[in-house]
């Protein structure tokens, strides 16, 4: 993989333009260049651009190392994430299309992802079969705890029914305190557990009981830039949980203001 393919990989998975990746470092149109590898990047610059969106320096690096291509369906994949995480359901239809026609012939997996993003940009599990819940549940259960299972399970989670969620994520909270880790992307995808799971409870209507051991694990986690974010977001869900809307909404502000508005523009507070 190239740095240009990593970068491009990291972006797309983060739902950035090109302009947000470049953050003012270097311009949109150099970046550009750099991901199709037109021109080459210095390292500090690099190290700059990743530092900036908290991506993992060591693990960027490692990711070139470590994979000499990127499949097949790489620019698929990522389509399908970059319209995951910005919620576009017509790009989701296109890639559908595609698929149908027989203009890509997709793997298992590759469907299963495309239904998963499907998922997340409507906010609803309602068009997952009851055979696929199960199907989930089932491998998530077989999971031997460690960073695939926990990444597998936040995005997983909204496949899923909210009692057989909390039933989960509960689990993968006790084997991490079991064995708990402080390397960034396994704190980042038990992050990511947590508010996955929270905006589930939030769209399944599920009441606060169903929230508490969630937000206490949250606060448990180490103070971390890499996971920031997630901690603000389980805030804001506490408070929208807890009916102090005023605290709510503030929050919701700042993280509208800090660009990330997409994430929670789904949660409605009263006025």
């Amino acid at each position: 993989m190239t740095i240009g393919e990593a970068l491009k990989s990291r972006r797309l998975h983060a739902g950035m333009s090109q302009t947000e990746m470049a953050a003012g470092i270097v311009s949109e149109s150099f970046y550009s260049k750099v991901e199709r590898g037109v021109h080459a990047i210095d390292a500090e610059t690099l190290i700059k651009i990743l530092s900036v969106h908290h991506f993992d320096v060591t693990g960027f690096f490692a990711q070139i190392n470590n994979q000499s291509s990127t499949g097949p369906f790489f620019e698929l994949t990522s389509e399908i994430t970059f319209a995951q995480n910005r919620r576009d359901v017509k790009a989701l239809d296109k890639i559908k299309r595609k698929i149908e026609n027989g203009e890509v012939q997709a793997p298992l997996w590759l469907k299963f992802k495309l239904e998963l993003a499907y998922a997340w940009a409507l906010r609803s599990n309602d068009q997952i079969s009851p055979e696929m819940k199960k199907k989930i549940k089932k491998l998530v259960l077989n999971e031997n705890w460690d960073r695939t299972s926990y990444h597998f399970l936040s995005q997983a989670v909204i496949f899923l029914d909210v009692d057989d969620s909390k039933q989960l994520v509960e689990a993968a909270y006790a084997a991490y305190r079991k064995h708990p880790a402080t390397d960034t992307f396994t704190l980042q995808f038990m992050a990511f557990i947590t508010i996955n799971y929270l905006n589930c409870c939030y769209h399944q209507h599920a009441n606060k009981s169903y929230t508490e051991s969630t937000f206490n694990f949250l606060q448990e986690l180490p103070v971390d830039p890499a996971i920031g974010l997630e901690k603000l977001i389980g805030k804001f869900y506490q408070a929208v949980f807890s009916g102090d809307e005023q605290k709510a909404r503030s929050l919701k502000s700042i993280i509208q203001d800090c660009g990330y508005a997409s994430i929670i523009d789904d949660v409605e507070i009263d006025e």
